[in-house]
Parts: C-alpha cells; sequence; structure tokens
C-alpha cells in the first residue's frame, strides 16, 4: 500500500523530523510529492508540477492538476499532507479521487495561519471534510479543538528520532567553565534574547560560562549587538543537522527558551530538544506550548517562566552548583525520549491511523 505525501517545499534543512517519519514507514511505501523539491529527496519517489497551471492553482489554495495524475497512477490509500495549508489545498484530491486525507499539523499552521485572511473559514471546511488530523504535542490538539476540529478526529503523534542512532554521553556536573548551546531559526519566538541575559547575568557574577547559538534569521544583527557587551556568546550562523547532533556533545546544557511572540507564534514541539535529551543533553527551557510535555521540571529538565531571563539564570546556577542534576537529567532525558520518541513506535502509531481511516474514513 502507497501513502502520498505531499508538503509545499520537501523539505526544508530543518524537517529533518519529517524525512524520519516518512522514510520510517514498514507497512507502507511513501510516495512524495512536491511544488519545490529541495532537501532529503535522495532515494524517494518524487512527484513535481509539470506546468504554470499548478503554480497558479496552489496560489489559488487549490489542488495543483499534477497530483491528480499522480493519484491516477500511485493509487495511494492514503493522502498525508503536511500543514493545514496543504490540507485545505488537497481537499479536490480527496474528493475527486475519493481517498482519505491526513492533515498534519506543525505549528505556526494552528494558531499563526488562522490568522490571516479567510483562513478561519478554510480551516473550518478542511476540520468538516478532512478524514484524521495529527497534532505533534497535547497541547496542539487542544489548540485545534479550540479552532473547531473534532476531537474524535484528532490523534497525537509526536516528534520521533532514531534513538538506535543517536549517541548517548551520560553527563556529570560541568568540572570547569558552563558550556551551553541554543539552536534554531533567530526569531521571536525562540527567545534567545532571554539566553544571552542570562549568560550575562551568569558572568557579571564571576561564573566562567559560554553560550553558542546556531541558527540564523531577522533578529539575527540585534541578537548579535545585545551579545556584543559581554564575552562568550558567539553566533554560528544556520548549520547541517548532523553539525549541530555533533555540537550537542560537546556541551553542559540546551536552552530552550521559547516565548509567545507578538504576531501569535509559537513553537509547536522543537526538534532540537529531542535530539538533545536523546543524546544526554540536559534541557533548560521555558513553560512554553507542549515544551512541558517532555522537558518535566526537576525529573528531564528545568523549567522557568517564559521571558523570565533571572528564572533561566536561576536554573543555570541550580545545574552548575548541584552535582546530581546533570547525570539525573541525562539518564531520565534519555529514558524519556526512548519511551515517548523513538521512531519505531511513532511509525507504528501513525501506520495504524493509516489503516483505520482507510477502512473507515470514507
Amino acid at each position: 500500500m502507497t501513502v502520498l505525501h505531499f508538503k509545499t517545499r520537501y523539505l526544508s534543512l530543518t524537517e529533518t523530523f519529517i524525512d524520519r517519519m516518512v522514510r520510517g514507514h514498514q507497512r507502507y511505501t511513501p510516495h512524495v510529492a512536491t511544488m519545490v523539491p529541495d532537501h532529503y529527496t535522495a532515494g524517494l519517489p518524487l512527484a513535481t508540477p509539470a506546468s504554470v497551471a499548478d503554480r497558479v492553482m496552489l496560489k489559488l489554495n487549490r489542488t495543483p492538476p499534477f497530483l491528480h495524475r499522480v493519484a491516477r497512477a500511485v493509487e495511494p490509500a492514503v493522502i498525508h499532507a503536511h500543514f493545514g495549508i496543504s490540507g485545505f489545498r488537497l481537499l479536490g484530491l480527496k474528493r475527486r479521487h475519493r481517498i482519505p486525507l491526513l492533515t498534519q499539523f506543525y505549528g505556526f499552521d494552528v494558531l499563526q495561519l488562522p490568522g490571516e485572511a479567510g483562513w478561519t473559514r478554510r480551516y473550518r471546511t478542511l476540520a468538516r471534510e478532512g478524514d484524521c488530523f495529527i497534532a505533534i504535542t497535547e497541547e496542539m490538539k487542544r489548540d485545534l479543538v479550540a479552532q473547531g476540529f473534532p476531537e474524535a478526529k484528532i490523534d497525537v503523534v509526536k516528534l520521533a528520532i532514531d534513538t538506535e542512532a543517536m549517541r548517548f554521553t551520560p553527563r556529570r556536573q560541568p568540572e570547569s567553565a558552563l558550556r551551553l548551546i541554543a539552536v534554531g531559526r533567530l526569531v521571536e519566538k525562540k527567545g534567545f534574547a532571554y539566553a544571552i541575559e542570562a549568560v550575562q547575568a551568569l558572568r557579571s557574577q564571576g561564573r566562567e560560562v559560554s553560550l553558542n547559538v546556531f541558527g540564523d534569521g531577522p533578529l539575527r544583527a540585534e541578537l548579535e549587538a545585545k551579545a556584543s557587551i559581554s564575552k562568550g556568546i558567539t553566533f554560528h550562523g544556520r548549520a547541517e543537522n548532523a553539525t549541530i547532533l555533533d555540537a550537542l556533545q560537546r556541551h553542559d546544557a540546551l536552552l530552550v527558551p521559547s516565548v509567545l511572540a507578538g504576531n501569535a507564534d509559537k513553537e509547536g514541539m522543537p526538534q532540537i530538544i529531542v535530539e538533545a535529551m536523546a543524546s544526554g543533553l540536559p534541557v533548560i527551557a521555558s513553560r512554553h506550548s507542549g515544551i512541558p510535555e517532555i522537558v518535566i521540571d526537576g525529573e528531564t529538565g528545568l523549567l522557568h517562566d517564559e521571558r523570565d531571563d533571572a528564572g533561566l539564570t536561576r536554573a543555570l546556577g541550580a545545574l552548575a552548583d548541584t552535582p546530581e542534576l546533570a547525570e539525573r537529567f541525562s539518564h531520565a532525558g534519555r529514558q524519556f525520549v526512548e519511551t515517548h520518541h523513538d521512531i519505531r513506535g511513532m511509525v507504528e502509531r501513525l501506520e495504524t491511523i493509516y489503516g483505520r481511516i482507510a477502512t473507515f474514513g470514507l
């Protein structure tokens, strides 16, 4: 049986979590369709647009014609649309070919997109006609229900990694300088300004601490200017996932000080948290969106309130000063990811959902 995956751009450099799920199929054969082939396409059956009409129809938020040809050729058991915008655009494909449609949400498409013109109405249609909706956290599921998506149609499938392929390095209390890392786009919701303030506060206390920031974005110049008033903060720009995974091994803690942005954008579940915990790296994060579902305060990591740089500073001090914390979080974090975020379990869950809607969805 075949599942047809569609994403407008397949994939951006950071969307390894989608690549893992697509390549991880056991009982289904993945076929990918996209308007813009980018990263992680090697070795996958791939369909792309054949005419200008495809791009015109996409801009009109309707099904690009080439997808109808793909559906006839591939005869998928299920259509898997990645992001809410794709789910709505593919309703025409579902209607014409009577193929069940599953839409998976990830973040901006849950709160930010509905605020744009026409999307509240379009989401009402998608909620009514779509066969199944996937959220990546329980928090996101609640957000979808609040927007009118039927709770009975929503399943939670968490971001997954191959824990067997992830090198685990048990951590202990830092012996000298505290080495911190932050990873993500340099945008407001990532809250990196608060990480910078916390590091500067620690240095003003006479502590040896460094912060390496991996990522790029519109706030880079502003953040670099903020960081320039003290030493120890380095911006490395955009990096391949392999580079990030290697960097995780050389640090003492990951900082994830995410916040609700002024434009209502917020995190879904940052995949870097899952990767860090699998590698044994302690995580200090904000109580934001679905993050507390994986970073359980005092058990698998430490939490602080949003926009609370003082709380983040205290958490970092606790990690540095309490001998047993790093080792406890290192092992507990790895175990939590193995239990709740391993790719094999999440693929099995997803394929069970495929089977359910393929049988009963239409």
